[in-house]
């Protein structure tokens, strides 16, 4: 189990990452949520999920790829994404977590929509799409 957080700390979780499972989304989606080239995100087992939200600040955002994203509503920090059952797919945001893990990640994905002016840096397979099997 890792332990995270969003920046002010009213969100809390503990879950399980399986270093296998991370990957660099390069979708607009995930740029336009980060404000960034892309969003590091580790794939996991939403049953494993322990959340700590006394104040209720985290809410949901739908995503327009049919998803929902997870955010604070205090500091904004994206925590979380994952599809509407919360099983078929769930994944954290791997730079809200908080303990210290040494993981790089196995693939950029999404490639097909990365920014321009984006060179995924080398080293790791490049998908177009979500690959099967992950």
């Amino acid at each position: 189990m890792v332990d995270g957080s969003c920046l002010c700390g009213k969100v809390r979780y503990q879950v399980e990452i399986n270093p296998d499972n991370v990957l660099n989304c390069h979708c607009k989606f995930c740029r336009k949520a980060h404000g960034a080239d892309y969003a590091t995100m580790a794939i996991v087992d939403s049953s494993t999920l322990i959340l700590n939200d006394e104040s209720s600040c985290l809410k949901e955002h739908q995503s327009g790829a049919g998803g929902y994203r997870a955010f604070c509503s205090e500091c904004g920090t994206r925590l979380m994404n994952y599809s509407p059952d919360r099983t078929s797919f769930f994944c954290v945001t791997l730079s809200t977590v908080d303990t210290p893990l040494d993981l790089k990640p196995a693939a950029h994905i999404n490639v097909e929509s990365k920014a321009g002016w984006c060179a995924p840096y080398e080293g790791i397979p490049q998908f177009s799409a979500f690959p099967e099997g992950l």
